[in-house]
């Protein structure tokens, strides 16, 4: 059995007026320490996907099982890494990477100097008592992965987390977060509609089509891109031509839309 398992996933919001389909019999599998990304367009229900993984939404359709039990019933942690990196004006980094723990009442001077440990790792040891608003926002969201690794989670969900940023800091990020990911075998979901990003990153890429969101295709990225980093993966001859399958699906999607 898959580590993540989602078995005839559909999803509908409902109002007033109606309701809004956006998600259709969606199954796939993610086995443990992998990395997978849901590449597609806008409105084709991936954050909605991400959602219902995390058990913050319940789907009108379907199953999901993390290591055989539902989220809710799983004793499996999940991280969720934003657009947005959500840190607290008014803490220093070190705090907001504590912030969990805080939560919890876990704190101990053990996991002070985790923190400390994670956010060396990071780059950041040098504004451990700097506030958010000194930092860039490269720094801002190296500091979001650190609080979020900080729980320890075995599933790591990022929703679009580079897309605010410019494309240099974009590709540190990526390198940084792969290597971090893969050095603690997380098992990891990326949201993304940027092509160059999922083949830089994942293992397996599901493309979604829209209105509402189904598999459309799944594209497994070969061994040789995923030994190397994502940087050097852009720079790989093979790069490109699992681009171009990957554009010309999209293109057919659009057309037949």
């Amino acid at each position: 059995m898959a580590y993540l398992s989602i078995d005839d996933i559909s999803h509908q919001y409902f109002t007033k007026q109606g309701y809004t389909k956006a998600l259709q019999s969606i199954s796939l599998t993610v086995e443990e320490g992998e990395f997978v990304s849901l590449l597609g367009p806008s409105g084709c229900g991936k954050s909605t996907l991400l959602s219902i993984i995390s058990g913050l939404l319940q789907p009108t359709e379907g199953t999901i099982y993390i290591n055989g039990t539902s989220p809710n019933q799983s004793d499996t942690k999940i991280g969720y890494m934003l657009q947005q990196d959500y840190l607290f004006p008014w803490k220093t980094i070190h705090e907001n990477v504590l912030l969990g723990p805080h939560i919890s009442g876990k704190i101990s001077s053990e996991l002070k100097q985790k923190a400390i440990h994670t956010l060396e790792e990071m780059g950041l040891g040098k504004v451990l008592t700097s506030h958010p608003s000194q930092l860039s926002g490269g720094m801002r969201q190296r500091a979001a992965l650190a609080r979020t690794l900080m729980n320890d989670p075995q599933i790591l969900l990022l929703d679009e987390p580079f897309s605010a940023l410019d494309y240099q800091t974009k590709l540190k990020l990526e390198n940084l977060v792969s290597t971090t990911l893969h050095r603690y075998n997380k098992t990891s979901i990326l949201v993304t509609h940027d092509i160059g990003e999922a083949i830089a990153m994942s293992d397996t890429i599901y493309l979604l089509a829209a209105n509402p969101g189904s598999v459309a295709a799944t594209f497994k990225v070969p061994h040789y891109l995923q030994e190397i980093t994502p940087f050097e993966a852009r720079q790989h001859p093979e790069f490109n031509a699992l681009f171009q399958d990957i554009w010309k699906e999209l293109n057919d999607l659009e057309s037949s839309s």
